[in-house]
């Protein structure tokens, strides 16, 4: 287990490198944690991630650097049997009791002043509504961007069907991972050519016989997934789908209109404002819907030009639905519960009065539709 080493990263930001957190198993848990230049206690942002902490998601995200410059602990965490951290990792399968084990853990820390909130997009994303079904002490909002209440049809299948390039695709970049990890050799070299030829794995048929996704030692996740083809317990085990009672935080779901997760996103939010498990929390939910794919958050889709509106500050955003709710500065008041952008017009739009009817054929069956306010 690597020691934990101090970094300066200016204006008197420090980072602290590998600190160790034992789960409720035994297992240590690595993370990088940021802190901002004053001494005294501040609310804590956490990211849990299995692609490397270095990473910090900051292909779409500002760096640690600037929250903690804005007055936030920041502590990003490689997930179980990923990065530094041990143990196996199975997708989504520890993400819940992990992430409350951390939660509980980081409020014992003399930087802490109990408030925790969750950022991240994604499988980032994911893990903080698997933390918050585990209600743990301390964490009083969420971000999730691009993500699924509900992994089956949010995530993998669309209406029964297997959204096989996107499966294929992320399952074998996390194999690979899994291959070098264990010192498979053989298998990850066959991950590794998979990999530089992803574009025609999609034509290797069937799927199930891809020989990428098998071998002696290797993980058998993807595996489960082309399995289990139908919604069931398998997945419900997984997501939070069955326990949306058991949410009750804030959360500001971000989503993208070509983004994969994109029904995964908008059926998480109207689902929580729905059914989360408090008044409060169900009030307390919020989406915003750009023009966007999954990387990067930007104003272009392969020629098409969205122009600069679409360009917003999404990290001003999560700074003031952060200060809102973990330093009670009231930067969120009044902000409408839907903002999205209108293909066409090309600009951002409000919506409120978020209401259910049953028969409403832009729930998609979610029992949930919104009311735009045009300005």
């Amino acid at each position: 287990m690597n020691e934990s080493s101090w970094v300066d990263c200016g204006d008197g930001v420090r980072l602290e490198r590998g600190v160790c957190a034992r789960m409720r198993d035994g297992v240590q848990l690595v993370s990088d944690h940021y802190y901002p230049s004053q001494s005294t206690s501040h609310p804590t942002l956490l990211m849990r991630q299995p692609y490397g902490r270095d990473i910090a998601s900051t292909v779409v995200y500002a760096h640690p650097v600037w929250f903690a410059r804005n007055g936030y602990n920041v502590v990003i965490q490689d997930v179980r049997g990923r990065g530094d951290s041990e143990g196996e990792f199975y997708p989504f399968r520890h993400e819940g009791f992990d992430g409350a084990d951390t939660i509980a853990w980081l409020r014992t820390r003399p930087e802490s002043n109990g408030r925790v909130g969750m950022y991240g997009f994604s499988y980032q994303g994911m893990t903080q509504l698997l933390a918050a079904a585990e209600q743990p002490e301390g964490l009083q909002c969420i971000s999730p961007g691009m993500t699924a209440c509900d992994l089956y049809h949010g995530w993998f299948y669309q209406q029964g069907a297997l959204r096989l390039a996107s499966t294929l695709g992320w399952g074998l970049q996390l194999l690979k991972e899994d291959a070098r990890r264990k010192r498979l050799r053989e298998a990850s070299d066959r991950l590794e050519n998979a990999w530089a030829q992803l574009a025609s794995q999609t034509s290797v048929l069937p799927v199930r016989a891809h020989p990428a996704l098998h071998g002696e030692g290797l993980p058998k996740y993807v595996l489960d997934w082309l399995d289990h083809d139908v919604p069931g317990d398998y997945w419900t085990a997984l997501d939070v789908s069955q326990r949306l009672e058991k949410i009750c935080v804030p959360a500001l779901h971000i989503s993208g209109w070509y983004d994969m997760s994109l029904r995964g996103s908008v059926d998480g939010f109207l689902a929580l404002r729905k059914s989360a498990g408090s008044a409060f929390a169900r009030e307390n939910q919020y989406l915003l819907a750009g023009p966007w794919v999954h990387i990067p958050w930007g104003d272009r889709i392969g020629t098409a030009d969205f122009g600069s509106e679409a360009l917003i500050d999404t990290d001003t955003i999560l700074l003031r639905w952060f200060d809102h709710w973990l330093k009670d500065s009231g930067t969120f008041e009044g902000e409408p519960q839907v903002c999205h952008f209108v293909l066409g017009e090309n600009r951002w739009r409000e919506a409120g009065q978020v209401r259910f009817c049953a028969n409403s054929a832009a729930s998609r069956g979610s029992g949930a539709s919104y009311v735009d306010k045009r300005s």
